[in-house]
């Protein structure tokens, strides 16, 4: 990987202390440093003032993920840095690639995490206020070096304040590739004192701005599986994502959490709005298009409060015009009143990827592209939808409000399939990403093709009676005789919630080939349904260290991927054979 020169990163560092001594002075005339921190209110609003400064990291975060990846390109209106991003090769000064916001908020965090174990310390908070604040911080920090290391492959790792120039020495030497990196933040991580949600927190029973906070703070849970399957520790992943997935399994049959929550629900639609989230043609009408009902998109657009987003989402940020910081999306992706379309949907997406897939009435294309995720143009352009569903143009410009989508229930479906695929559980993977647990793969017959009982299919097993065992285990029985109506009997797949058909793997003889085939499927069903939102170039360093490691052909792997892109543009594609090309180098600010 590329080498960085320490010393400029610390620099960097020195100007961030020096910027928050100039920032912090008035403040600092009036309270003492150790006052800061005195009350459970003190600690809740340095959470609430560190989130808000962690949002301007949106913008960075989705073009860095994005725009290296094969679904988002430039347009004419790009500016030279952006077209540095999308050519993998940035010059060290192009903003896009500044660290400064980054360690900015990790500084934030390390100073916040000292004083709560202060305040623990001198009975200001008690362990159960201080556990799940100082887990939350925690993970923040965590999921900010995970970000870092995927792009720069080697990082500076500090974890305690930095409050004078000379604290900087003893961190000079404390440089991890991402080698060593990953199971440093996985072992941080084990070591938190709670990966549960904030339960009976003042943080989530109040509002912020108005909007709802329970979905404004990270999940340690689906951080930590991310961290395992980075590093290719499949069974813990799985069990992690798995006690995620389980939430709701144990309430009553009638009560919708039990069923819906995180199961990527669908219904048969008979009219009238919906709160889920699917592609829906009217009852007895499949056949004619202008029945179509893209409810998908409405996950993006409705509030974070509407009950079927709560079921979805399970980590994103609201933004609201009215308040910093400001919304940066209409901007990149709008191409009317304060959009300035600098980003847009990559011509390959749109034909080779979005418009590869047929639905299953035979309509040729996803859904999830033009009508979902893409908006398309009178004069044949395409813009990004998914940040700027609300956004009104023509009446109110100036009014940028949105939402940041940093984790929501298809994301854990399929990096829970992948984490099984790679345990050796094809067939459950293979299930999640196409019509569900309740489909087609645990429909057991017998030998004249009749399906055996109610009770006997719709289980993630080898055969009826035969059930896998924990973290492998769903159950989507729905029978009368006997009675049952089980968590994911309403899962409809991440493909069969968009009326898509299953993926056919007939030609599939032996079980390594199996998982090698599902193990590309669930990346390319990835890119069809997370595009825009953050994840690409994440997902795709993880697969091609994978590939690097076991044989080799990480690089070729990346060429393979984005060629199209690059093809279709009529612009020469990036080389990135070589495993130092992968990620950038640290900057020169």
């Amino acid at each position: 990987m590329k080498k960085f020169n320490i010393k400029i990163f610390f620099y960097i560092l020195t100007g961030l202390i020096m910027l928050n001594s100039c920032l912090n002075s008035d403040i600092e005339e009036a309270v003492e440093y150790k006052d800061y921190y005195n009350t459970l209110d003190d600690a809740d609003n340095a959470i609430k003032g560190l989130y808000g400064q962690f949002m301007e990291l949106a913008e960075q975060v989705v073009v860095l993920n994005e725009l290296r990846g094969e679904y988002l390109d430039v347009t004419e209106n790009a500016s030279l840095d952006l077209i540095e991003i999308n050519n993998h090769q940035p010059d060290k000064a192009n903003p896009w690639i500044s660290v400064q916001k980054f360690y900015g908020v990790i500084q934030n965090c390390n100073d916040i995490l000292y004083n709560f174990d202060l305040m623990l310390k001198e009975n200001k908070l008690t362990t159960e206020e201080h556990k799940e604040r100082y887990s939350d911080v925690g993970a923040l920090r965590t999921w900010l070096y995970y970000q870092l290391g995927v792009h720069f492959g080697e990082v500076p790792y500090i974890v305690d304040p930095v409050v004078d120039i000379s604290d900087i020495d003893k961190y000079k030497g404390n440089v991890l590739n991402l080698d060593q990196l990953i199971p440093t933040l996985i072992s941080f991580m084990e070591n938190l004192p709670t990966l549960e949600p904030y339960l009976n927190s003042q943080l989530i029973a109040n509002t912020l701005d108005g909007y709802s906070l329970v979905p404004f703070f990270i999940n340690k849970k689906c951080l930590l599986g991310d961290l395992y399957l980075f590093n290719n520790e499949y069974e813990k992943a799985a069990t992690i994502y798995r006690d995620v997935l389980s939430e709701g399994e144990d309430l009553a049959a009638t009560d919708r959490r039990q069923h819906r929550k995180n199961r990527l629900y669908s219904w048969v639609w008979t009219g009238g709005e919906v709160d889920y989230f699917a592609v829906l043609y009217s009852r007895y009408k499949q056949q004619d298009l202008s029945t179509l009902y893209n409810a998908w998109r409405g996950m993006f657009s409705l509030p974070a409060d509407n009950q079927g987003v709560r079921e979805e989402m399970i980590w994103e940020m609201t933004f609201d015009y009215k308040f910093a910081p400001k919304y940066p999306f209409i901007e990149l992706f709008s191409n009317q009143g304060k959009g300035k379309y600098l980003l847009k949907p990559s011509d390959y997406a749109i034909s080779d990827l979005w418009g590869a897939q047929v639905q299953n009435n035979g309509f040729p294309y996803d859904c999830r592209g033009i009508s979902g995720g893409v908006e398309e143009q009178a004069d044949g352009t395409y813009l990004v939808a998914k940040y700027s569903y609300d956004y009104d143009a023509i009446n109110k410009p100036f009014q940028q409000s949105g939402k940041w989508f940093l984790y929501r229930a298809a994301i854990l479906n399929l990096r829970y399939a992948e984490a099984a695929n790679r345990a050796g559980y094809p067939r459950l993977a293979w299930a999640l990403v196409n019509d569900g647990i309740k489909g087609e793969a645990f429909r057991w017959r017998h030998e004249d093709g009749s399906e055996y009982r109610g009770d006997s299919i719709a289980q993630s097993s080898w055969g009826p009676g035969n059930n896998y065992p924990e973290p492998y285990y769903f159950d989507a029985r729905n029978s009368e005789q006997p009675y049952l109506r089980s968590p994911w009997r309403d899962g409809a797949g991440v493909r069969g919630r968009v009326n898509l058909p299953n993926i056919d793997m007939s030609h599939i003889t032996t079980h390594q080939d199996s998982i090698a085939f599902v193990e590309k499927m669930i990346l390319n069903e990835a890119g069809l349904e997370l595009a825009f939102e953050g994840h690409r170039w994440t997902d795709l360093i993880r697969y091609a260290r994978r590939y690097q490691k076991e044989n080799g052909s990480g690089g070729s792997f990346l060429n393979e991927t984005l060629r199209g892109k690059y093809l279709k543009a009529g612009q020469p594609a990036p080389d990135l054979s070589a495993e130092r090309s992968w990620y950038f180098t640290l900057p020169n600010e």
